[in-house]
């Protein structure tokens, strides 16, 4: 049982990231008493694509979690198409000495799974109470709270002081406005619109494969498709938000007619595809925004969407916000077990060194992600890359991690994608190559 001078520390936000940072504190802290609010009632549906990778199986294995996760579909291979009909595919579940199997795991479920696993760490966990703001303070008035630094939270439930107050609210944060930090630009922003349905082909291994698709025609849209059991599948499209707004001016589409065009064309490649319900949008504010995980003067830190910690090459948010929620416990563990306070500058200490911490640990993959989503965009690079990737296992290997985990290719892997880009792009005729 946590005493009356323990940490108190409030995470916002019961998904995936929040559960996972709840969990990890208190590992590393555990004497700190851990609140856990949302404004949701579990079990809840989340719009998103269900993929969790190497990289997030990973974060819950360490958490001793995987045993929870062998309900899920884990499919063993990723394919990406790519103009002219290019496919390549990666077959797990071990390809070049790493290992690429992940699950496809319902939102509707993993949360409530995590959620629960939350509670069972010893967190106090308050479903369907909302964040309603916070403000800097130094002593607070109640008798409790006397000579508490902290953060003073207004809930829907009631006020409350708490040393540290952790923002895993997802892309429309609360918290995020509360410490004053700008939403991340459109420029930054992706829109996904996400359904489920039953999804066939009469000689594709469908229900083993995670399927991302760069569509020749609707270009930057990507499509995917993510299989679940008995033919079951998560697909979707997402698309720039900028490149949206044109599409809308230039041609009158909206978000459901992309959906609706890519169905057509999984129809045109053979996929069968029925039974399309339970469609949503979400928008993804992805990592090229640089958005700040912490505010000066403020005892309070953004994780996962919050932070716009989105893979911008495939749209993958779940990893970098566990994996972030578990390095900032990290860090809050060295700062307890060293004997610091949990206010002031020990405290901003903490927090500005995790953040530093997650930036280089993740900042070149996040750049080579963007400048591949760059590339994407052009049905020429498009079609140039299927090529090379699907003609290196190698090449494969590293697209396929970078979609799913935290691969950089690093100078040796940049050259060899490089060189294999080159060779298909040389064969093209002259009129190709130049847009002529």
């Amino acid at each position: 049982m946590a005493g009356n001078n323990a940490p108190r520390i409030l995470v916002v936000g019961g998904g995936p990231t929040g559960a996972a940072t709840a969990i990890a504190l208190r590992r590393e802290v555990p004497d700190a008493h851990v609140t856990l609010v949302d404004k949701a009632t579990f079990p809840r549906d989340k719009t998103c694509g269900d993929g969790l990778g190497p990289g997030a199986r990973r974060v819950l294995d360490g958490l001793g979690l995987a045993e929870r996760l062998e309900q899920f579909h884990m499919p063993m291979s990723v394919a990406i198409s790519g103009p002219g009909g290019v496919e390549a595919v990666a077959r797990g579940p071990i390809m070049e000495g790493r290992d690429l199997a992940g699950y496809v795991t319902p939102r509707l479920a993993l949360d409530d799974l995590l959620l629960h696993a939350a509670r069972e760490s010893g967190a106090e966990v308050r479903e369907g109470v909302s964040f309603e703001g916070m403000t800097q303070t130094g002593p607070a008035p109640a008798a409790q709270d006397q000579a508490r630094g902290g953060e003073r939270v207004r809930l829907s439930s009631g006020e409350a002081t708490f040393d540290l107050v952790v923002g895993a609210d997802g892309a429309y944060s609360g918290v995020r406005r509360a410490m004053g930090i700008a939403r991340p630009s459109m420029r930054h922003t992706h829109i996904a619109m996400r359904a489920y349905g039953t999804v066939t082909h009469p000689d594709k291994p469908v229900s083993d494969t995670l399927r991302f698709d760069f569509l020749e025609t609707l270009l930057p849209v990507y499509g995917w498709v993510f299989p679940l059991p008995d033919d079951g599948a998560n697909l979707g499209v997402g698309i720039p938000v900028d490149h949206l707004k044109r599409q809308t001016k230039r041609h009158g589409r909206s978000l459901r007619d992309l959906f609706d065009l890519y169905v057509e064309d999984l129809e045109r490649r053979g996929f069968a595809v029925s039974g399309v319900e339970r469609v949503a949008a979400h928008q993804l504010p992805h990592a090229a925004a640089r958005t700040p995980m912490t505010a000066p003067g403020r005892s309070a830190v953004l994780l996962g969407d919050a932070a716009a910690a989105i893979n911008p090459l495939s749209g993958e948010g779940i990893f970098y916000g566990m994996a972030g929620g578990v390095q900032l416990a990290e860090h809050l563990g060295a700062l307890d077990r060293a004997g610091g306070s949990w206010q002031g500058a020990d405290l901003a200490a903490a927090l500005t060194g995790f953040e530093s911490a997650h930036r280089r640990r993740f900042g070149r993959h996040y750049r080579e992600c963007y400048l591949a989503q760059q590339l994407m965009r052009s049905p020429l690079w498009a079609g140039v890359a299927t090529r090379a990737v699907a003609a290196s296992d190698t090449a494969m290997a590293h697209v396929a991690l970078m979609l799913f985990d935290e691969q950089s290719a690093g100078s040796r892997g940049l050259l060899h994608l490089v060189r294999s880009s080159v060779r298909p792009l040389l064969r093209l005729p002259w009129a190709a190559r130049t847009g002529r």
